[in-house]
Formats: C-alpha cells, sequence, structure tokens
C-alpha cells in the first residue's frame, strides 16, 4: 500500500498483518455485472471483455480501431484496475465492422470477447449493478486471529468509503498538480485530464472529512447538521427529519450512511457540527477553493461508508482468499486496509 496514502487516511481496524497482492494478474479478478436486457436490436454492439494487465481507456480505443469508429463512440460504465484480470461491457455504436471473429482477430492477445449483444444505447457511466472481487493475498505473514476478527469487523460494521490511492495518482502526485493548475503555476490542457484534477481535489477533501471523523470516533455515526444518504442511492436527507431512535435503528441495518461532502463553489449542504468540520477540512486548501469557483464546480455527496456484500474468505495454507461485492463507485482498497496491510 501507498504508505502516504495510509498516513493521510487512517483505517479504523488495527492492522497486524501482512502479505502480497497482484503476485499474478490472478490474483486479482474484477467482475462488472449488469442487469440489463438486451433488446438485440439497435445501433449499439455491446461486448462483455475479458482484459488482462491493460487499462480500459486502452480497450476503448482497441475496440474502436477494430470495429473502425472514432473513440468517441465506444462506451464503458467504469474504469477498472490495470493491474489484474478484469471482465467488464463496453459498447460501439454503429461498428463499420460487425463480424466478431473479425473483430476478435484485430484485437491484441490482451483482450478477449465474451459475449456480445445489440442494443438501443449507449452504455453509460456508472451504469452497472455492482463489481465483484475475486482477490489472493499472500504469505500473509503475522496474526490471523486479529485478521480473522478483522474480517468479521467488516462484515459488521462496514468500511470508510474512501477514494482509493488509484484516484490520486503515483505518490499522490496528483494532489500537488491540481493544486498547481488551480493556483495557475501549470496550464492544462487535455480536457481528461482538467477533469481528473478537479476530481482529485474534491477526492482528497473527502478523504480528509472521513479521516477527521475517524480521529475523532465520529465515523459510522450521526452528529447534528449531518446529510444522511439512503443505501444504494444518490438520496439524500437532513438528520433532523428523523428521531433518535428511527437514526439507530436504520444506520444499524446500513439502511442509511452518514455522508461527507464532495466540495463545490456553492454552500456545503450540511449544517451545525458536521457543517463546521466539513468546513474547516476545505479551508485549509484556499487554492482549491479557486478552481472550484473558476470552473463551477458544485457541492454533491457521498457516503462515508460501505459494506461489501456476499462476503467470504477462506485460507489455503498462508494466503488469504477474499470475495465480495461493491457498488460502483466503492474501492476494493478500502476493504483490504481494514483486514490486512499489503504490498
Amino acid at each position: 500500500m501507498n504508505s502516504d496514502f495510509d498516513t493521510l487516511f487512517p483505517t479504523i481496524n488495527t492492522i497486524c498483518a501482512s502479505g502480497k497482492l497482484r503476485s499474478k494478474a490472478s490474483d486479482f479478478m474484477v467482475i462488472e455485472h449488469h442487469d440489463m436486457s438486451f433488446t438485440e436490436q439497435g445501433e449499439h454492439l455491446w461486448f462483455k471483455i475479458e482484459k488482462i494487465h491493460s487499462n480500459t481507456a486502452w480497450v476503448a480505443t482497441q475496440l474502436a480501431s477494430a470495429c473502425k469508429v472514432p473513440a468517441r463512440q465506444v462506451g464503458f460504465a467504469g474504469l477498472k484496475d490495470r493491474h489484474a484480470i478484469t471482465q467488464q461491457w463496453f459498447s460501439v455504436q454503429l461498428p463499420k465492422i460487425v463480424e466478431i471473429d473479425t473483430i476478435k482477430a484485430k484485437l491484441p492477445d490482451e483482450i478477449s470477447i465474451l459475449a456480445h449483444h445489440w442494443h438501443q444505447s449507449k452504455i453509460k457511466t456508472g451504469q452497472l449493478k455492482h463489481n465483484e472481487f475475486k482477490i489472493v493475498v499472500r504469505e500473509v505473514e503475522g496474526d490471523h486471529t486479529a485478521t480473522e476478527k478483522n474480517i468479521a469487523r467488516v462484515n459488521s460494521n462496514g468500511v470508510p468509503n474512501y477514494f482509493g490511492p488509484q484516484r490520486f495518482g503515483h505518490d499522490l502526485n496528483n494532489i500537488q498538480q491540481a493544486k498547481d493548475w488551480f493556483s495557475g503555476k501549470i496550464r492544462v490542457n487535455n480536457k481528461k485530464l482538467r477533469g481528473l484534477l478537479i476530481s482529485t481535489a474534491r477526492s482528497h477533501i473527502f478523504n480528509l472529512i472521513i479521516a477527521h471523523r475517524i480521529q475523532n470516533k465520529l465515523w459510522g455515526k450521526v452528529i447534528s447538521g449531518d446529510i444522511l444518504q439512503l443505501d444504494q442511492s444518490h438520496s439524500w436527507f437532513p438528520a433532523r427529519d428523523a428521531t433518535a431512535e428511527e437514526l439507530t435503528e436504520r444506520l444499524a441495518a446500513f439502511d442509511i450512511h452518514p455522508t461527507a461532502a464532495l466540495w463545490g463553489d456553492d454552500t456545503v449542504q450540511s449544517t451545525e457540527k458536521c457543517a463546521i468540520i466539513e468546513t474547516t477540512v476545505a479551508n485549509t486548501f484556499p487554492e482549491y477553493h479557486k478552481g472550484f469557483n473558476n470552473h463551477r464546480v458544485k457541492q454533491d455527496r457521498r457516503a462515508m461508508r460501505i459494506l461489501p456484500t456476499q462476503f467470504s474468505h477462506s485460507w489455503k495454507g498462508n494466503d488469504l482468499h477474499l470475495n465480495f461485492q461493491l457498488q460502483p463507485g466503492s474501492y476494493a482498497t478500502s476493504v483490504l486496509r481494514e483486514i490486512i496491510q499489503t504490498s
């Protein structure tokens, strides 16, 4: 794991063991799941792709080339890890080549087509039900009993819904780059990089809000002024709209989650103690505020915790096997780091 990341963003569990992650590609597998009903009609050809040691954007360009269309006509639901075996869906609008065997022959060995269907619409960002993870941590050293207890805590308490290290780049370099761009020290002309750096700044503040609440024993609790999110929804409501008894019951059932701010240039939605915490954290980065204002970034919210589902684990000697599912936008690294340290 990234030591700088671990220092900035603490875990809620005590980690007493370590092991090796990604010793080989098959040790980290991600499978994207949809509940799509394909029409087998329309102008969009959807592909279920398995990729090995390849990033999502590169696969999209390879598909565009094989189907002889511009890259903008290729869609996908989300970026998947490069250092893994991943299965995800792509859509290609009006492919010039539709013979599957011909397309397969044009793709590099790292890309395999597992299924294909015609549909009337393009796949959209975030358009998936959940991601399934199959992970092996090898040569575990340390306290196996404590690791088992951490697994039990993850199952009962969930984990902080941090944005993962990949959001911040190698050695968290995206953070400094975002600050330099917002403050006018550098120019950034690439549209995708601009979007990434804006996301980096917002994610940085969000993670630090979670870190503050963990350090002050306020994570997983409702405080005055909190905004609560319905599970697996983008719907929110102020904590003051429910009784203390109702909040306690629904929080324990994982029906609702406290949220933290994804910062913007308008007024934060939280109030009272929650707003004070969030504003205090955000105000430590004046260069971010300038950037949010210049680029008209609006306030949003994100749940501060996530509960992995369909969780199972097993030991094979000193190798720890973990299987679980996460809703879109959450990071497997946030689950792993609450169980075991990996390198």
